[in-house]
């Protein structure tokens, strides 16, 4: 009786196992079709227009995330000071990107690329101690500047 039982436990584990790993549709495919009674699966045709449909939407190419602003200037020496500015950050923290541009009618000097506010709050208290009025500000970004930051920390 206990030789019975113990052999039912082991056909339901590997019942449920099988199960679980058809779980991946693939998988499930390339079992059925491999041996003597291959087994044709044929999809639907509104189940594979669904898929087809997700696939083809546009791939998201920007996120809401944050950098820090490190100088804003409108005045008649403005891109001066945006250069000497960005030099400066660049001499103090070489490890994070820079980037200066002109929105008119200033120019800005930001540093980094952060998802989320707690992470540009860190940062920028960090910077402080060479730009005191440093900011996090909000901003669309790539999201290209988040994997290629990854790739470089991955280096480090």
């Amino acid at each position: 009786m206990k030789n019975i039982l113990k052999i039912a436990v082991v056909a339901v584990m590997v019942f449920v196992a099988q199960n679980i790993s058809a779980q991946n549709i693939s998988a499930m495919k390339s079992r059925l079709s491999v041996g003597q009674n291959k087994v044709a699966i044929v999809e639907q045709s509104d189940v594979a227009e669904s898929v087809r449909s997700v696939e083809m939407r546009p791939k998201r190419t920007k996120v809401m995330g944050y950098t820090i602003l490190i100088l804003s200037d409108n005045s008649h020496t403005a891109r001066e000071n945006a250069a000497e500015a960005k030099e400066k950050f660049e001499e103090n923290f070489p490890e994070t990107e820079v980037k200066m541009y002109y929105e008119s009618p200033s120019f800005y000097v930001s540093a980094g690329s952060y998802l989320t506010k707690e992470e540009a709050i860190i940062e920028m208290m960090r910077f402080r101690a060479v730009f005191p009025k440093a900011i996090a500000q909000s901003r669309e970004m790539d999201i290209a500047d988040f994997i290629k930051s990854e790739e470089m920390k991955e280096e480090r």
